[in-house]
């Protein structure tokens, strides 16, 4: 399997996964008062904060019965408030890149105290899928990476599912789906019309790459991709009696090996 992460990070950049790999004085030790969902937790000090690289895993497709939910252990924010309560709530935290979301909360990416990537050890344990932010950054290797780790040992969510999903399985949503969902099919046409690119796949679903997400590919020519099968990762929504998934991220576009 190629990723189309090569264009990801400029030339000598790195993951920079563990603590020490980062100055102490861009650190803040803190101390964690409540959780409000998986990646949204209030401070002691009162400050509400967005835990960078989570996201949650779509539902299994209606049309894959014989794919059974397992369910086992898969409630990532029961996993994170215990593995806070496991550190006496205390968290050390990297401000992300914009520093706030649309929402105002503070963006960070947080550590164990003396221990692992947060999101990392979450998503390398199958309770969820990793998101990039708006621009990428040497930490989404870390995240992507668990994830790889985990569908290889097919633990938690990727226990119940297939690394990837026939695109021919997906229906048209009627809404916007809760969750990301990793699908595979076959490019069948390309239609690269300024701002968009976009690839139309073998079933109910186009990846769109629009706009400034475009520099992130900037060795990509998206023509190149037709007849070839690719692995997308993202949310999907309805777009014109079909499935439409936007693809900001590098790592979110796999094209498989003839």
């Amino acid at each position: 399997m190629v990723a189309l992460s090569a264009w990801l990070l400029a030339p000598g950049a790195a993951a920079q996964c563990a603590l020490e790999d980062h100055d102490p004085r861009d650190l803040q030790r803190v101390t964690v008062e409540r959780v409000w969902a998986p990646d949204a937790l209030e401070l002691e000090d009162g400050r509400h904060i967005r835990l960078l690289g989570l996201a949650s895993a779509a539902a299994l497709p209606s049309v894959a019965p014989q794919l059974l939910p397992v369910g086992f252990g898969l409630d990532s924010r029961e996993s994170l408030e215990e593995r806070l309560r496991g550190v006496d709530q205390r968290l050390v935290l990297l401000p992300g890149r914009p520093a706030r979301d649309a929402h105002g909360r503070l963006r960070m990416h947080a550590w164990i105290d003396d221990g692992p990537l947060l999101a990392a050890s979450l998503i390398g344990d199958g309770l969820a899928m990793p998101r990039p932010g708006p621009e990428p950054g040497p930490l989404d290797e870390c995240y992507y990476g668990a994830e790889t780790v985990a569908r290889e040992a097919s633990r938690g969510l990727w226990l119940e599912r297939l690394e990837a999903f026939p695109v021919g399985w997906l229906e048209p949503p009627r809404e916007r789906s809760q969750g990301r969902l990793r699908v595979q099919g076959e490019v069948i046409d390309v239609r690269v019309r300024d701002p968009h690119w976009v690839l139309v796949l073998d079933g109910p679903l186009d990846l769109l790459i629009s706009g400034d997400d475009r520099d992130f590919f900037e060795d990509l020519e998206p023509r190149s991709l037709l007849g070839n099968t690719v692995v997308a990762r993202g949310a999907v929504y309805p777009w014109r009696e079909r499935g439409r998934m936007r693809i900001r991220h590098p790592f979110d576009l796999e094209v498989l090996d003839p």
